[in-house]
């Protein structure tokens, strides 16, 4: 991970390990993200990329459940585009279905004009 976000190792734990010794048993990462002091940078973007890291893969998880039930026999043939939005709506139920069906389609109708003139 060190080489991905270009840290420094060395200076990473050194800076933990005084840190560590300043503040004593914290617990909570959030106060102790806003108690790093300013010139810790390799230990300030370490614990910016720890706590925008998921805690659980449940999420992906679940994502792969719903991609059995999405693409199915039947569906093996769909191009990405369609399965991946398929896969979206499937995953986000609960966004989808709050959405309301004539909005979208005066959304849709609005966006171009989808009449060819036979003239």
């Amino acid at each position: 991970m060190a080489k991905r976000y270009r840290l420094d190792s060395d200076k990473t734990v050194t800076q933990w390990r005084l840190f560590r010794h300043d503040v004593g048993n914290e617990n909570n990462l959030q106060e102790l993200c806003s108690k790093v002091p300013e010139n810790y940078t390799e230990l300030r973007l370490l614990y910016q990329i720890f706590l925008s890291l998921p805690i659980t893969t449940a999420s992906v998880e679940r994502s792969f459940s719903k991609l059995v039930l999405v693409k199915s026999k039947l569906r093996t043939t769909m191009v990405q585009a369609r399965l991946e939005a398929l896969l979206l709506a499937s995953v986000e139920q609960d966004i989808a279905s709050g959405l309301n069906d004539e909005d979208l389609v005066a959304r849709f109708a609005a966006q171009a004009k989808r009449k060819l003139s036979l003239g």
